[in-house]
């Protein structure tokens, strides 16, 4: 991972090839879909997302990414399981506290749409070149201003990772440690933070003054350097995103499937 690709993995696999508007219009519809459509569909979404990402060549990636929110979906299913509000129905005990039926339940839901939600992302970020993703929203119409705070987005922490990697390699070569104890550990990172947030600063004056140089306000006579393939299929299946969008908003509002 680079901070220009940020999470992009490099291939030419039948999702890599969609357009990114393509891709983000898809990932809508995931979140649409997990949070308004009734539970059961997480696992149907669950299912198709990994199948997609497999297909795509993505699992081993995929997989190595599940180490982020895998404390976040625990701390889900713990804290709901046990301090559920006015929960009744006690599966087991564990001292003073109890696990109940209803915020377990409530617990996994929430923890599934978090994990359907994460893992739709991550394959759009897999698979997305941000320089690509920039040049279709700018060539669609959209606000080159907007567009560019999107992609810095995209690239911020791989930014600051790969700045605060450098500073560790430079910082250890002078004689930092990092073993030891866990708050020894925590100590010797401290001076990390100083470095990499000046060096986000610095970042941050430098991309502004390149920007500017080049004209990044400027509205006539603006080219691109790359084109970006948009085949009819893409075209196609926006249309069928776009509808299946509105479906789900109109089943959410409606209760169709309540």
């Amino acid at each position: 991972m680079s901070a220009t690709t940020g999470y992009f993995v490099a291939g030419s696999s039948w999702l890599h090839r969609r357009n990114p508007l393509t891709k983000l219009l898809a990932l809508a519809f995931i979140l649409l879909a997990a949070f308004l459509l009734p539970p059961a569909v997480l696992v149907v979404l669950a299912v198709a997302i990994v199948a997609a990402a497999w297909s795509a060549g993505l699992l081993r990636p995929m997989a190595r990414a599940m180490r982020i929110p895998a404390l976040l979906l625990l701390s889900i299913l713990v804290v709901n399981g046990f301090f559920f509000p006015g929960a009744t129905d006690k599966l087991a005990s564990l001292g003073p506290l109890s696990l109940s039926r209803e915020g377990l339940t409530f617990g996994l839901i929430s923890a599934g749409r978090i994990l359907v939600a994460f893992l739709a992302s991550v394959a759009f970020l897999f698979t997305t070149l941000a320089d690509d993703m920039l040049e279709t929203l700018i060539a669609r119409g959209a606000s080159h201003r907007i567009s560019f705070v999107i992609l810095s987005a995209v690239q911020m922490v791989p930014r600051m990772q790969e700045r605060a990697g450098s500073i560790l390699d430079a910082q250890q070569a002078r004689g930092l440690s990092l073993e030891g104890s866990f708050v020894r550990r925590i100590r010797a990172l401290v001076p990390l933070i100083g470095p990499v947030m000046l060096g986000s600063l610095v970042d941050v004056r430098e991309r502004t003054f390149a920007l500017e140089a080049r004209g990044f306000g400027a509205r006539p006579g603006r080219t691109a350097y790359r084109v970006v393939a948009d085949p009819p299929i893409d075209r196609w299946l926006r249309y069928g995103i776009a509808a299946a969008c509105v479906a789900v908003i109109a089943v959410a509002v409606t209760g169709g499937l309540r």
